[in-house]
């Protein structure tokens, strides 16, 4: 026995205990990876992996066209090396995942009227036919075919008689509604079938102003497309960046809330979801597309700040709105591309509710220190998910403090009269909650603020198109993208016009009808400059000389702008000192990018006694470029186009097309890749003759001093 407290005093003793504690010691052993199984399947599709299933591999379910995967499209590796559950819609876990026939939900309900077929579900293709009763007037549309991605062509029918304070607000399809009457204070309920989700409010009232409040509820069955979900937001936050213009609102109808130039002023939080089941190639594919959202939305004559900030157990701040450096946009893109959704570590939770807690705190900060400035600045919230909240209490419960800053009703179901906040959901892939999300997002009528989305590749698509540029009234937008299925206008100013049997070019520069071209006309309807004289050195032995080389026309009807047809910017205006985000006292000369270096070869007649400098003035742009740096080259019928720069994804005329030392390509043929490096363009620039742009257009453009 040992004497409490002593060692013994044999060196066995020692020894033996002394091995014992050395082999107890593990050192730098390390538990070797667990990959997750490359075996998985899926009835009736196939199944491809990325990263060859380490940690954080995804894998996606693939079926053929007209089929999709359910009940997920993908799932993510954890560090268990166990592939993420999957849960039917009531809750319950899963296995086993098969390809499902997309099907269009019917319409269940129409109120005085009739629809046939009768039944639960269409097949891509098939369609349903609705029609009134006598005395009730069908509003909507008389007949919907079920698309390949499972929501119906058209609109939901309605039959009404107009005899109540509101109008019938119909029923969606897959869905049923309580509540016959519709006088003011009356609701309405919505249940969606089995197996579907409502988006949208499920509980709608009838207004003092006798419209029902929020917006048209969905019973979702598939998810929103791209395009789509970019049409709907056409009426919403188009519509909060739009820029309000007077005459125009004159003349067409509104295109929703608008923020003044003048005194427009917009926050945008950002909220992205970086949890665990977000992989790393979906957190770069939202990554990006917000970098490309930002991009966008810098291309618009409002002052915003940003606020952007990852989520997941804990928000992290990637830009804080309350820095001077959120209003700069090549900070804020900077901050993006260097945050890693590493950052998180392994807390990687979903905690929705720590985020927004997070606005609260940051728009609570600005009502404190700039209170006027924050009741006249309009707030969008974005938030990007792919799922449940699984930690903290209730997103949901901190929307009533947020609305309760701005004054608004904590408890309104009916969002429509906020106009200083938008709440825009994005929930990305199966496994959303949507009727947690349908709470949080802002609920307007006549516009959408939640959607679901296939997985992160088409949150690109959506961020790239939710600012609809065809709701767009301002000059020097245009679309960016090319899509194979559509037609892109990337040059909505450019005008083909058709005088004496041939076509010429010309530039759009006003929605009132004013077109800007080259001086091709001689017709007394024109605007011509009084220094033009195509045969001005003639007793100089030059053939033809195209020194101010410009005219106006004015149209005899206006013109309406669309994606296809929309105002180039002139420099020296109003407009393009809002777009170029210079300040109010901005002079013309800012403007200006320094005078184009002349190359060209002699382009004079031999017999000639003028000088180069006398046929080329200064009024002259040149391009062509060298052997290491070419320039676009003009063709045959292009004089009166557009010579233009872009700068902040807007698009600004500097100079007019007019002639060329060389004829490489004609209106029917393709431009040459290998023309000759003497080959030169000249173009009349629009600075030198801004007196005279003045003189005809300053009732329409504000210019610049």
């Amino acid at each position: 026995m040992l004497e409490e407290g002593l060692w013994p005093e044999t060196s066995d003793y020692y020894e033996s205990h002394l091995c014992i504690l050395e082999t107890s010691d593990y050192g730098d052993y390390e538990e070797p990876q667990k990959n997750c199984s490359l075996d998985v399947s899926i009835k009736g599709g196939s199944v491809s992996y990325s990263n060859e299933g380490l940690e954080g591999s995804v894998l996606t379910y693939h079926c053929k066209a007209g089929h999709y995967p359910f009940p997920a499209s993908q799932r993510v590796c954890d560090k268990d090396g166990e592939w993420s559950a999957m849960r039917l819609p009531n809750g319950k876990r899963t296995l086993n995942a098969v390809c499902k026939e997309i099907l269009c939900p019917a319409q269940l309900q129409l109120d005085n009227g009739q629809f046939w077929p009768r039944r639960q579900w269409f097949r891509i293709g098939e369609k349903q036919t609705f029609s009134c009763h006598e005395g009730f007037v069908l509003t909507g549309s008389a007949e919907r075919n079920c698309t390949q991605w499972g929501v119906w062509t058209g609109s939901t029918p309605v039959c009404d008689d107009q005899s109540e304070d509101c109008k019938n607000p119909g029923t969606p399809p897959g869905a049923l509604r309580s509540g016959e009457r519709f006088l003011i204070g009356d609701k309405v309920h919505y249940l969606c079938q089995s197996g579907l989700d409502i988006l949208g409010p499920s509980e709608r009232q009838c207004l003092d102003s006798r419209e029902w409040s929020g917006a048209e509820p969905r019973s979702q069955y598939s998810f929103d497309q791209p395009d789509v979900i970019a049409q709907a937001l056409g009426g919403s936050l188009t519509a909060v960046m739009d820029v309000s213009l007077p005459d125009f609102k004159k003349q067409a109808q509104s295109l929703g809330r608008t923020v003044r130039v003048a005194e427009g002023r917009l926050n945008v939080f950002i909220l992205l979801d970086t949890s665990a089941s977000i992989s790393q190639e979906s957190f770069h594919l939202a990554k990006n597309a917000t970098i490309q959202l930002v991009r966008k939305l810098d291309s618009y004559e409002v002052n915003m700040r940003f606020d952007i900030v990852s989520y997941a157990s804990e928000p992290k701040e990637i830009v804080s709105i309350t820095n001077d450096l959120s209003q700069d946009v090549h900070y804020v893109l900077r901050k993006l591309k260097e945050f890693s959704d590493k950052s998180h570590g392994s807390k990687r939770g979903t905690n929705l509710h720590k985020a927004l807690e997070r606005v609260y705190d940051q728009l609570a900060l600005l009502r404190e220190n700039k209170r006027r400035q924050f009741n006249e600045t309009q707030n969008v919230i974005i938030i990007a998910t792919d799922g449940h909240a699984n930690m903290g209490p209730s997103p949901q419960s901190i929307l009533p403090m947020i609305r309760n800053l701005f004054g608004y009703k904590p408890s309104s179901v009916d969002h429509t009269q906020e106009e200083l906040l938008d709440v825009y959901v994005f929930a990305v892939g199966q496994e959303v909650n949507r009727k947690e999300l349908t709470g949080i997002a802002s609920s307007k009528k006549d516009e959408q603020h939640i959607f679901v989305l296939k997985d992160y590749r088409q949150l690109g698509l959506v961020f790239n198109q939710m600012i609809s540029d065809s709701a767009v009234t301002k000059c020097g937008v245009a679309q960016e993208e090319q899509h194979n299925s559509e037609t892109t206008y990337t040059r909505p100013w450019h005008v083909n016009i058709l005088w004496v049997g041939k076509f010429i070019s010309g530039v759009l520069i006003k929605f009132h009808g004013l077109l800007f071209c080259s001086n091709l006309f001689s017709s007394m309807e024109l605007f011509l400059h009084p220094q033009f004289n195509l045969r001005g050195l003639k007793d100089k032995n030059v053939k033809e000389f195209y020194d101010y080389d410009i005219a106006l026309i004015r149209m005899s009807e206006n013109i309406t702008i669309s994606m296809k047809a929309r105002p180039i910017c002139l420099p020296c205006t109003g407009s393009s000192n809002r777009a170029l985000r210079l300040g109010p006292d901005s002079t013309c000369d800012q403007h200006s990018e320094g005078e184009c270096i002349q190359k060209a070869r002699s382009t004079i007649n031999v017999h000639s006694t003028a000088s180069l400098l006398e046929v080329i003035t200064d009024r002259f742009m040149c391009t062509g470029g060298t052997e290491k740096n070419r320039h676009e080259m003009t063709c045959k019928g292009d004089s009166g186009g557009a010579l233009f720069l872009r700068k902040r994804m807007r698009y600004f005329q500097v100079a007019v097309v007019s002639w060329g030392t060389k004829q490489i390509c004609g209106s029917q043929t393709d431009v040459r890749v290998d023309w000759p490096l003497d080959a030169r363009d000249f173009h009349i620039s629009v600075f030198s003759l801004m007196p005279w742009l003045k003189q005809h257009l300053h009732k329409e453009l504000a210019f610049l001093p």
